[in-house]
């Protein structure tokens, strides 16, 4: 028993343990996603014929839709594992549990981005005449496919800095909360509870504008003018993320109970 114990508690066990019922639920939301990108193309097909360009368009919008659900469902899973007894009665350190419970997660995403990815690669090739047309029209000649894809790669960097952020920020909400619920008074707690819902949704909003003013921004990036500015952006976002990641970890160790399963 013991020794079972030790295996489920090296981080490489941990991870595998914690990963997959995530990666089960990530491949449910990747079959979903194919099966709505082709029934609207199918739909499409079938009122008017599929139109230039609507292939990658149609699995683009579908798949930003996908990536908030993935993110929502493995938010719901990082949250479930600080207050139930499963995962925190094991002989392990919370900082060991903190920290693979946002890699587990982190690694399904990157995951689920790569299934995206590939996903992207297919339609663009079937509406690849047609995109280089409306690339070429948008950006000009002078922008090379080296200079694109710096910008992708951007992009996602950023994506994940701010998914990182997002679950560190969630969790620091709903360790705060927990934390209360077992020694303030119900008035204070309701109290204590709008305080954070204000706070969540003013760095909701924040985040939203700080997005539109990167992506206003990716022009500087190509020309390399912006890039530190952007590598800074991103040191940012990190540093925040480490600074409420280490918060997470000290209410854990300090304050959370747990909730029998």
């Amino acid at each position: 028993m013991q020794k079972g114990v030790r295996t489920v508690t090296k981080f490489t066990a941990l991870l595998k343990v914690m990963s997959r019922d995530r990666f089960r639920l990530i491949n449910w939301l990747l079959v979903a996603d194919i099966a709505v990108v082709a029934a609207t193309l199918l739909w499409s097909f079938v009122r008017q014929g599929i139109q230039p360009g609507e292939t990658f368009g149609v699995a683009l919008a579908w798949s930003m839709v996908a990536f908030v659900i993935a993110f929502v469902l493995l938010s719901v899973r990082i949250e479930r594992v600080y207050t139930r007894d499963t995962y925190r009665l094991l002989p392990l350190g919370d900082t060991k549990l903190y920290l693979t419970n946002l890699f587990s997660s982190f690694v399904m995403f990157i995951y689920f981005g790569i299934i995206q990815l590939i996903i992207y690669l297919i339609t663009e090739a079937v509406d690849n005449t047609y995109l280089t047309g409306m690339l070429r029209i948008m950006s000009g000649p002078s922008y090379t496919t080296a200079e694109a894809a710096k910008v992708c790669v951007g992009m996602a960097i950023m994506g994940l800095s701010l998914v990182i952020l997002g679950w560190t920020t969630i969790s620091l909400v709903h360790l705060v909360i927990s934390a209360t619920n077992n020694f303030l008074p119900n008035a204070s707690r309701r109290l204590i509870n709008v305080v954070l819902y204000i706070i969540v949704i003013y760095l909701v909003v924040r985040v939203i504008g700080f997005l539109f003013y990167e992506f206003n921004n990716f022009g500087q990036l190509i020309d390399g003018g912006g890039t530190t500015h952007f590598l800074i952006n991103i040191l940012g976002v990190l540093v925040v993320a480490a600074i409420e990641a280490a918060l997470n970890i000290f209410i854990l160790k300090k304050w959370v109970e747990t909730v029998p399963n």
